[in-house]
């Protein structure tokens, strides 16, 4: 057996370790799956488990629908089972903990791959949907800060956090308790891969709220003396980003805020307001009071301001009839 093919499965058996402890069947679920994959790269690529990219994750959904004949919902359960994967070996893996090899790897294949792209499931995102991707009010953000499930006070956090900052949800998760400036009301935000953060400011209707999160209510969370980060849960030393998306959704559901947007060829129904919802909110909100674009870019961390033109000046109502109005010439 070669170094990589004993290091995959060193990889793979303390994953399923890790989640045995949750739910053994689900862990020997994903683990079949986890070893499919590692098996396909092996037989179809030059790839191996730590440089694989999203273009293998893909090609590897479509192999098991177009060649092995697996069920749309079987794709979806090992889309899941490779973002957990290397979820955990980002967290563990780096310096070889709880198992995991220390092995370096490039990027995770699942962060830009979905399924869904895939045979026609479903249309590629909320965005081919007129509306789909439309932002909240700022009184629908109000209302789905107040419709929060328990704890209220964590959740509450969470949520405002990404209104005010505009933070990806896999960004939120990894902020560190030192990453927080609560003088200056600043965050250092980290990216699953990035090794330079970018820094976002959050407002003074903050400041209690998190005081009453980071020197209260944190402190009874279990693993909260042991966890560096600003959220820890009771099995974790950080929270998942699937628990982000369940606190929002939750909540819009609770404030009569939830919508479907459309149906997908398997059944799913995909809903309107998730956690990347309130990013797009932040987003439009900043440049309906004026701010400037160019600004947003780099607080939402676009490398490219065609990126930022594009999915967030379509909902703004500074367009160029209104710019021009108050800003043109008048001789």
């Amino acid at each position: 057996m070669s170094e990589t093919t004993t290091k995959a499965e060193r990889a793979i058996s303390a994953h399923h370790s890790y989640k045995a402890k949750q739910s053994d069947n689900t862990a020997r679920e994903y683990r079949r799956h986890i070893r499919r994959f590692r098996d396909y790269l092996a037989e179809q690529t030059d790839a191996t488990l730590w440089d694989a990219h999203s273009g293998h994750a893909e090609d590897f959904y479509e192999f098991m629908l177009q060649d092995q004949g697996y069920a749309p919902s079987s794709v979806r359960v090992a889309h899941a089972a490779l973002g957990d994967f290397y979820d955990q070996f980002d967290r563990f893996g780096e310096e070889g903990r709880r198992g995991f090899p220390q092995v370096s790897v490039a990027q995770d294949p699942t962060e830009y791959a979905t399924p869904e792209r895939i045979d026609g499931m479903h249309k590629s995102s909320k965005k081919d949907v007129e509306g789909g991707d439309r932002p909240l009010t700022s009184e629908e953000v109000q209302e789905l800060v107040d419709s929060v499930p328990a704890p209220t006070v964590r959740n509450q956090l969470m949520v405002r956090l990404l209104y005010q900052t505009g933070m990806r949800r896999s960004e939120l998760v990894r902020v560190k308790l030192d990453h927080i400036d609560r003088d200056a009301r600043r965050v250092a935000v980290y990216g699953k891969k990035t090794e330079d953060p970018r820094t976002v400011w959050y407002q003074p209707s903050l400041d209690s709220l998190l005081s009453m999160w980071i020197e209260g209510d944190r402190d009874a969370v279990f693993n909260a003396a042991e966890s560096p980060y600003l959220f820890p849960t009771r099995r974790q030393e950080r929270m998942d980003e699937q628990t982000v998306t369940d606190v929002v959704t939750e909540a819009a559901e609770n404030a009569g805020l939830q919508e479907v947007v459309y149906e997908n060829r398997a059944g799913q129904e995909i809903r309107r307001v998730g956690a990347h919802t309130l990013r797009k909110s932040f987003g439009v909100h900043f440049i309906n009071d004026g701010g400037d674009i160019s600004f947003l870019a780099d607080l939402l961390g676009h490398d490219d301001i065609e990126t930022t033109k594009e999915n967030y000046l379509k909902y703004s109502t500074k367009d160029l009839e209104n710019s021009v109005r108050r800003h043109g010439p008048s001789i």
